[in-house]
């Protein structure tokens, strides 16, 4: 049997058209998910998105909730921390330069900008040495060994993947996590093509391509993805009571996608008909397909390694966690059925265990 390390990560974050809010679509759903993966000895991996947090904090003097939000995020961060959990670094492009509207009361986002490599390269270099900088001024006084080395972008969108991989290398990260193996994906704002990756999960290393292995093995740069099962039929795995309770509230709050902008029904549709695979989604996976992810990739002997752990990526947005309590179901069976085979590691210990790794050769 393989070994397993489930890191659970979170996209930490507001609607991608700037509606919602802080309290309700992040800091409750975040605290209630932490309060249960706590029970089990899981770890949350949060993946903060900076973008929002900095057009709250330069928007602050026209709006006294924003001030009042990014205080709020800051106490949550550093209390996960400070209770094991980790916090890496996420970006959604359409906050750059967002505009607030003090008569309408909201954001103007740039939907043209939803992929990061939209954005010209020293800019991005900017923006990810600033959130780099926010989160270990922040999270380091209460960890010495915290390191912001891993990141997410926005959407999973990446139609450039040497620009964003250089200047993740530039500003000192060592692992990406945008890639989501078998997916593939283009509208308007949003474009992706992860169809030929090297795995359905584990991590690998990378050159130039987060989707693809290093031919020459010489890099410090890794992808760690979210786990993804291709199959026929995966829509189906989606027809499930949690994923429809999660759909039926939030679409009382957000009531199209950013990336389904003008997209017909029938687009919709095709979207959803047309899918031949499922993530690690703890929002719209049932606990017993989880459950199943994680058994098929312990007994998965075409990855086996002696001595070697494997990280597993799992995936949520707490701003869609409607339903969630089944993961005491799941994290309970996983302690029962597989205590010696199974642990629970943060994105940064995912990053540390491949360096390291690396280095032993």
């Amino acid at each position: 049997m393989n070994k397993i390390a489930i890191i659970t990560s979170l996209d930490y974050e507001l609607f991608g058209d700037s509606s919602g809010r802080v309290d309700r679509e992040q800091i409750f759903p975040t605290d209630h998910l932490k309060n249960i993966a706590s029970l089990y000895g899981a770890k949350l991996s949060i993946l903060f998105e900076y973008g929002q947090f900095k057009a709250f904090e330069e928007n602050k003097q026209w709006n006294d909730s924003f001030e009042i939000s990014n205080t709020q995020i800051m106490a949550q961060l550093v209390d996960l921390v400070k209770n094991g959990h980790d916090v890496q670094l996420h970006y959604h492009a359409q906050w750059y330069k967002a505009l607030y509207n003090p008569i309408m009361h909201t954001f103007d986002v740039d939907l043209n900008h939803v992929d990061f490599t939209s954005l010209d390269y020293q800019t991005m270099v900017e923006i990810l040495k600033e959130g780099k900088k926010f989160l270990e001024d922040l999270l380091t006084p209460i960890n010495p060994n915290y390191r912001c080395i891993g990141f997410r972008s926005g959407s999973w969108a990446v139609r450039d993947e040497p620009k964003l991989l250089k200047a993740l290398k530039a500003c000192g990260f060592h692992a990406d996590s945008s890639v989501v193996p078998n997916a593939k994906f283009e509208s308007e704002q949003v474009t992706f093509k992860y169809e030929n990756c090297p795995h359905h999960y584990k991590y690998w290393m990378v050159d130039n391509f987060i989707s693809k292995q290093s031919n020459n093995g010489q890099t410090n740069f890794f992808e760690i993805p979210p786990y993804t099962i291709k199959t026929f039929f995966a829509f189906l795995k989606y027809f499930n009571s949690k994923y429809f309770l999660s759909k039926n509230i939030v679409q009382k709050l957000y009531s199209t996608k950013i990336c389904e902008r003008n997209f017909s029904i029938w687009k919709k549709l095709y979207k959803i008909l047309s899918r031949d695979y499922y993530m690690a989604d703890i929002n719209t996976m049932s606990y017993q397909t989880l459950i199943e992810m994680v058994e098929r990739a312990i007994h998965d002997d075409t990855v086996y390694e002696t001595d070697s752990i494997i990280p597993l990526m799992l995936l949520g947005h707490p701003k869609v966690s409607y339903g969630c309590d089944d993961l005491h179901l799941f994290y309970s069976y996983l302690n029962d059925h597989y205590p010696e085979t199974v642990q629970y590691w943060t994105y940064q210990e995912a990053i540390e265990y491949a360096l390291q790794k690396k280095a032993s050769k």
